[in-house]
């Protein structure tokens, strides 16, 4: 019957199925085609245009903005800034990445045909001066930024270059001359004319995602672009928006030749880093620290990523959970006088025991990162009907290796001396006893002792 029904379809009907099928195969390849498209990534200058700032247009809005020494913004001016950095924040993370990755080096002879092509490119030069903008009243209501910051940035030919950030990294000074080295992934806005270019009479003005910084610190010294922390979140595991930070924090503190021999930090401070309510960690990011105590847990940790492989240098980093002494503290109405500290480190001593359950005396020269949220194996009895793990926050450090204490062996006697020590003691028990026998056959005093001692 169904074979009958088949051969005596009608034509239409069969022409109808097959339309549908055509249709189907339409819409999937339809989706496809849009799916691939809004994947693919788009340049700075398809980006931007899309959402009407064109680089021809920004060209003509900052013509009068930039002067040598200052930057100065009207309401207008200070509003289509702001939806500037607002785009460009918000690109996909992908898109942002690729653009960065694309950034070429900064060349003043070419830097018109960069603000004309939406270029993305990368300027490195002195710190000269930050100035802080703040938002105006009518304005506040038309973007989240209450402020935003202008860099004086003096590249090694000479060309001065504002580079306009959302924010700055925490200790760089504002509104003060400075000598500091920093950088940016920049977008430019506004490139004088070719005459002012070659004089380096006229400023450009450029806007970038973020600032770099490397201060005159040890860690800044070995390489660390301290605008990387401003992506750092305290109180919160490692995200993934912190990736480039942490892994760029662990590498180049295995730059560093030789570790510090220092005192242990004091306990003042010790106590204000280990305080989740405590400022301190945040404004002493960056710092390096020593810490002397027990590691009770050391683990392997792979990273998967192909990129941050390459970061680090390596596809694995240890974690370590390092107990210090404290002065008696109260926590969760117990008292204790360790707290755990994470260090993670590229390297370990070789023969050093690892595991989930160690206990090993090191003394580590950490630089400090963030701190660090996790659940501890301490069941939380809080009355529900599962039992979970206690939450606890510890600064993170990172170095580049720690200096192993193990515990002193009992020296051992030559070979052949093993029955030393038994043939001593018999020894000494036969003195004894020869002494005591001695005793009882002493024979008494015959003279009797003067009742006092004359002085001659």
């Amino acid at each position: 019957m169904k074979r009958l029904c088949q051969q005596q379809r009608p034509d239409c009907m069969k022409f109808r199925h097959a339309l549908v099928h055509v249709g189907n195969a339409l819409f999937v390849a339809f989706f496809f085609i849009v799916s691939t498209v809004s994947s693919a990534v788009q340049s700075p200058e398809e980006y931007f245009t899309t959402w009407g700032l064109s680089s021809s247009y920004l060209q003509k809005q900052f013509e009068e903005v930039v002067e040598s020494d200052t930057v100065t913004l009207s309401s207008d001016e200070f509003q289509l800034v702001a939806r500037v950095l607002d785009r460009l924040q918000g690109a996909p993370s992908r898109w942002f990445q690729k653009w960065a990755d694309d950034s070429i080096e900064f060349d003043s002879s070419l830097a018109s045909t960069y603000q004309q092509e939406c270029r993305s490119v990368q300027i490195v030069g002195t710190i000269l001066r930050v100035n802080c903008i703040k938002s105006p009243h009518n304005v506040a209501a038309l973007t989240s930024l209450e402020e935003i910051y202008a860099v004086q940035l003096l590249l090694a030919d000479s060309q001065t270059v504002w580079v306009v950030v959302p924010e700055i990294p925490v200790g760089l000074p504002v509104g003060r001359p400075l000598h500091q080295n920093g950088g940016a992934s920049v977008i430019l806005l506004h490139v004088p004319g070719e005459e002012s270019m070659e004089k380096r009479k006229e400023p450009i003005l450029a806007v970038a995602a973020r600032l770099q910084w490397w201060p005159q610190t040890l860690f800044g010294k070995l390489g660390m672009d301290y605008g990387l922390f401003q992506s750092v979140v305290d109180g919160d595991s490692l995200r993934t928006v912190e990736s480039d930070a942490f892994y760029s924090s662990l590498s180049v503190s295995a730059r560093q030749n030789t570790i510090p021999d220092g005192p242990p930090i004091n306990d003042k401070s010790l106590v204000a880093l280990l305080d989740p309510a405590s400022d301190w960690l945040r404004l002493h990011r960056g710092c390096q620290i020593i810490l002397d105590g027990t590691a009770r847990r050391i683990v392997k940790v792979t990273v998967e990523s192909k990129r941050e492989q390459e970061m680090l240098g390596s596809d694995h980093y240890w974690e370590i959970f390092l107990f210090v002494p404290t002065p008696l503290l109260q926590i969760h109405n117990e008292f204790q006088e360790t707290y755990p500290v994470v260090f993670c480190c590229t390297k370990l001593p070789q023969g050093m025991p690892v595991g989930e359950e160690v206990n090993e005396r090191l003394k580590v020269a950490g630089f400090l990162f963030k701190r660090y949220r996790y659940i501890t194996r301490r069941l939380n009895y809080s009355g529900k009907e599962a039992e979970e793990g206690r939450p606890q926050e510890s600064p993170l450090l990172v170095g580049q290796i720690p200096v192993w204490l193990p515990a002193k062996q009992p020296s051992t006697l030559p070979r052949g001396m093993t029955w030393l020590p038994v043939l001593t003691a018999v020894a000494l028990a036969g003195w004894i006893v020869k002494g005591f026998c001695q005793s009882r056959y002493r024979s008494p005093l015959k003279e009797k002792l003067p009742d006092q001692i004359e002085l001659p």
